[in-house]
């Protein structure tokens, strides 16, 4: 007959090799998550929208030409991987509190997450601000997904 401390000896292993072995899992389980995390954080695609309105101070606006100067040598070289520009018609409110309308060119920026691109961004927007006297440039930011 088996005695009582031989069965709560084996038992005891037991439960030792069991822990052991979940505490393994675990462990591989939280690496394996920490991997995933890491790969999803170099794979994010990022995709900025720069609205630059055209309106500058005392009604003029900035001309085509203007334009394109600006964005043939100030954007573009920062992002010669490809960009998108759409005209379109914006309105905000001014920090008077007036609402103005004014045709905007809207930039769409697509790209791996980069600090040295945010920077690009950065230096873009205010670049156009100091050039044409604007307030602001708006921008938004967003993680997308790609398929091509």
């Amino acid at each position: 007959m088996i005695s009582i401390k031989v069965i709560q000896k084996a038992l005891g292993s037991l439960t030792i090799t069991g822990l052991l072995l979940i505490t393994h899992a675990c462990n591989h389980e939280l690496v394996s998550s920490q991997s995933s995390l890491i790969d999803a954080k170099e794979n994010t695609i990022i995709k900025d929208e720069l609205y630059f309105g055209l309106s500058k101070p005392g009604g003029k606006v900035v001309s085509e030409g203007e334009w394109q100067q600006f964005l043939n040598g100030v954007i573009t070289p920062k992002f010669r991987e490809g960009l998108t520009v759409m005209n379109a018609n914006g309105q905000y409110l001014n920090q008077n509190g007036e609402l103005i309308r004014e045709k905007t060119k809207l930039v769409i920026l697509i790209y791996r997450s980069d600090t040295t691109k945010n920077f690009h961004i950065n230096d873009v927007v205010a670049k156009y601000k100091r050039r044409f006297q604007q307030e602001s440039v708006l921008r938004t930011t967003s993680n997308v997904e790609l398929s091509f």
